[in-house]
């Protein structure tokens, strides 16, 4: 998945009542007129994955052997890889959402 798309994957789950659109990178809430009222960038911005990272209580580690992170939840029971912490915690709630 690209990170627009996981973050337009995860702005759905965790804002259901507003319209997001894919952007470049982030996902985009507009109103009626196009404006951009506001966008997530979860893959990049610690402001939004932070509080997911909290919240479902998602550990991070970074493995230096293959110069990759590892975000965990649940006991190992979700686990994904990425270059970056924020995109693999990205990727690890939506494996935990079943997305």
């Amino acid at each position: 998945m690209t990170d627009a798309e996981i973050n337009l994957a995860i702005a759905k789950i965790e804002c259901p009542d507003y319209d997001f659109k894919q952007g470049r990178k982030a996902a985009l809430c507009k109103y009626a007129s196009g404006e951009i009222a506001f966008q997530r960038d979860y893959c990049n911005n610690w402001e939004d994955i932070g509080p997911i990272i909290e919240r479902e209580k998602i550990d991070l580690i970074w493995y230096k052997f293959n110069s990759m992170w590892a975000a965990n939840a649940k006991n190992s029971e979700f686990v994904k890889y990425a270059e970056t912490p924020m995109k693999a915690t990205a990727l690890c709630f939506l494996k935990m959402k079943g997305k």
